[in-house]
């Protein structure tokens, strides 16, 4: 499913909670989904999820279908937060360890080993690495998160016995060393080594010693909670905990400081959400008059896990349904297009996205919704942008936002940045420019990644300015953005983060 599905079918899916038996117009439910409307997708999860225990039982489905959609979307939000904080954080990054002016930082080797490590660089990682282990010497405390991080190197690298060797020298006496080492058996697949039960020891040794969790430690404890089968921990974890703050702050000399981040940690919100979505449209599935429209958005969700085999069996069973409304029938045929592509049937999933577009020339949401899936499955969409081009030549107005948008991301997958600029501008709200309650904040962030590619960073900051007003976390893409417009244009940019 593309980001366009979500908001085309808005208003049937309010009406039809709105309908189901004992709603009110009030209740939580109804009060998320506005929320969730507005993009306030966090917000929405915090006013809805609480009460759903409580909830009468004819109450729960419709909530449990509100929360799925609601973390079905900030999954995808925070996941392409999370491909943009890549970009920019190891140009960022790389720029700071070559500085040649100045005082040089002691950390930067670390934080950008761990970002060529979430980058899947995992040999280029092992040097930055340990170049800062041997830095650090034997003695420092941080040492001890430099050889847990070689100590997935090492795991990556098939090299067991050194990657058991670098996490034996850890102190588990700190907790959040205890919790960087759960993080770590974690990601990679040492479920034997309990990292469920290890991070709930570090939270408890936390308490005990009055230590505040920070970014890095809260992180280290999602990763554990996610890859254990601990969503509800893992959501509980992130309700806590503002991530707005970096993972360390580096004084250089009198004057300067510099915030690192940790880069993995978008990801791992991203990876909560999505763990959260499937296990509550799972559960509104089962629901008699709700479980047809779930599973409509249970074959995004499986798609978005990587599963296209349970994500062609939703969308076959929601298909197979009679009487579908013709936008859902559209749209769920893109969606089975996306899940084919990724089996490896991709002449097939070329073949149906090509005589989808053919059909939706008067329809230019299901035109975008069709572009975008293609795009992102990294199909052969050539054929798909003449009939997008001309559908615009010919339409205007709020109606064509999402066909502009769709072929703004296409444009900026092709690295054409210019052109990805011209058409995302396009397709955002004039009137409201970079405000998420008027605009898909998944363009924003599309919009902003073309920004910098043309190098203009106030326009990028300006969109990250917006976005951070709801979603916190963002702070570590405005700081790195913030460090390369000072390096790049001697300047420190014209928008300032709070």
């Amino acid at each position: 499913m593309t980001i366009f599905i979500r908001r085309l079918l808005l208003c049937e899916l309010l009406l039809l909670l709105m309908a189901a038996p004992a709603i009110a117009a009030d209740d939580a439910t109804a009060r998320a989904l506005r929320l969730y409307e507005k993009h306030r997708y966090e917000e929405a999860a915090r006013v809805l999820r609480p009460e759903l225990a409580s909830m009468d039982s004819s109450h729960q489905a419709a909530a449990s279908l509100a929360l799925g959609m609601i973390y079905l979307n900030s999954a995808a939000l925070y996941r392409d937060l999370h491909q943009t904080a890549l970009l920019v954080e190891l140009d960022y990054l790389g720029k700071l360890s070559k500085q040649m002016t100045g005082a040089a930082s002691r950390f930067v080797d670390f934080y950008l080993g761990e970002a060529l490590l979430e980058a899947g660089k995992t040999a280029e990682a092992g040097i930055y690495l340990r170049r800062f282990a041997e830095q650090m010497g034997a003695k420092s405390p941080v040492r001890s998160f430099a050889d847990i991080e070689l100590g997935i190197v090492y795991s990556r690298q098939k090299q067991v016995q050194k990657a058991a060797q670098a996490w034996s020298k850890v102190n588990l006496y700190k907790p959040e060393f205890k919790a960087a080492l759960a993080g770590a058996y974690a990601v990679t697949s040492a479920q034997e080594k309990k990292p469920v039960l290890m991070a709930d020891a570090a939270l408890n040794d936390a308490k005990l010693q009055r230590y505040t969790l920070n970014s890095r430690m809260t992180r280290n404890l999602l990763r554990a909670y996610i890859h254990g089968g601990a969503p509800e921990k893992a959501l509980d974890l992130l309700n806590a905990n503002e991530l707005r703050e970096p993972s360390y702050v580096e004084d250089i000399g009198a004057s300067k400081s510099i915030s690192f981040y940790d880069l993995s940690l978008l990801n791992d919100i991203a990876k909560t959400h999505l763990r959260a979505a499937v296990s509550y449209l799972e559960r509104a599935s089962r629901d008699a008059k709700l479980g047809s429209t779930a599973g409509f958005y249970l074959a995004d969700a499986y798609l978005q896990q990587g599963n296209a085999e349970l994500s062609l069996r939703s969308a076959a069973s929601f298909l197979s349904q009679p009487m579908i409304p013709p936008q859902y029938k559209g749209l769920a045929m893109v969606n089975q297009a996306s899940a084919q592509h990724m089996a490896g049937r991709h002449a097939e999933a070329n073949a149906a996205w090509q005589s989808l577009a053919e059909k939706s020339a008067a329809d230019p949401a299901l035109l975008a919704a069709v572009i975008q899936a293609c795009a992102q499955a990294g199909g052969d969409c050539a054929k798909l942008e003449k009939p997008a081009l001309a559908a615009i030549e010919k339409g205007e107005g709020r109606k064509y936002f999402s066909l502009n948008a769709a072929l703004g991301k296409y444009y900026l997958l092709q690295k054409d940045y210019a052109k990805a600029v011209l058409y995302m501008e396009a397709g955002r709200d004039k009137a409201n420019k970079n405000k998420i309650e008027a605009n898909d904040p998944l363009l924003l962030v599309g919009l902003a990644e073309a920004y910098y590619r043309n190098k203009k960073f106030s326009e990028n900051l300006e969109i990250y300015f917006e976005i951070g007003k709801q979603y916190p976390a963002v702070r570590q893409i405005q700081e790195a953005m913030q460090g390369i417009y000072s390096m790049e244009q001697q300047s420190a940019g014209d928008v300032k983060i709070f």
